[in-house]
């Protein structure tokens, strides 16, 4: 059984300007085995981030199932942890204190989530900055420590949505470079919603690809890159750049030819 298995999702909203129902969501079904990093693609407005929040527990589907590690989701839990795009830290607290909290809310006794805490905070590169508060940390640096804040908690998915988009283009490779080495490193079951192409190939075992809302799953990419990963040896890949080329055609709304690696949704 997959960690997180989503059948059927289906879902519906009103337009509260013309009355009228709109479907967000029209079909979608895959999964995600344990350890697997899978990056979600799609135009804008099919739903990405809409699929992102039912399985969050932030938002309820009109029909469909999601499921992980076999229970069925019904709000937001800590087997679900989010890095959203906005950093989304307490500001009020430091760095530390960001890390701990999820920690003491489970009750994790002050000893252990210290231990805990400095295990993740080293993990990112932030050892050094415990004391430090948010408004005190770069761009990068502050999406490092919502990654840390999700981690040190130990969910069964890590939810992540377009977390990298808010920061520059430089910044924004060496902070995939440092989640590329985190997933070798953990190996967490991540759910990564993106629309940039080279980096959800990047990134991913596999691509799941949404088509234009109502959005279905149009296929499948399997990824035929091996870790751990460099963007330097990524992009002299020949293997990186047909897949790019092949998943930017499949968006665009061509027909390529399906390589060998596509499972077909």
């Amino acid at each position: 059984m997959s960690t997180l298995e989503i059948t059927n999702l289906h879902k519906e909203f009103v337009d509260v300007y013309t009355g009228e129902t709109v479907t967000a969501v029209g079909d979608v079904s895959f999964g995600i085995e344990q350890g697997e990093f899978v990056s979600i693609l799609g135009p804008s407005g099919c739903g990405k981030t809409t699929v992102l929040n039912i399985v969050a527990g932030f938002d309820t589907q009109t029909s469909g199932t999601v499921h992980v590690d076999g229970r069925a989701v019904d709000g937001p839990s800590p087997e679900r942890g989010v890095v959203f795009q906005s950093f989304a830290l307490f500001p009020w607290k430091t760095v530390l204190g960001n890390v701990i909290f999820g920690l003491r809310m489970r009750g994790v006794p002050r000893r252990e989530r210290d231990v805990i805490a400095q295990q993740y905070l080293q993990l990112v590169g932030l050892e050094g900055f415990e004391r430090k508060f948010p408004h005190e940390l770069s761009g990068g640096m502050q999406q490092r420590l919502g990654v840390a804040r999700v981690l040190a908690n130990e969910p069964a998915v890590m939810l992540m949505d377009e977390p990298f988009a808010s920061v520059d283009a430089q910044t924004r490779r060496k902070l995939q470079e440092e989640l590329t080495g985190i997933f070798e490193t953990k190996r967490p079951t991540v759910f990564f919603v993106t629309h940039d192409v080279d980096e959800a190939v990047f990134l991913a075992d596999r691509v799941v690809v949404l088509s234009a809302r109502p959005s279905r799953v149009s296929e499948i990419v399997t990824v035929p890159l091996e870790r751990p990963r460099q963007w330097r040896a990524a992009l002299d890949s020949a293997e990186f750049r047909h897949t790019v080329t092949y998943l930017t055609d499949l968006l665009a709304g061509d027909e390529p030819g399906v390589p060998a690696d596509v499972d077909r949704a």
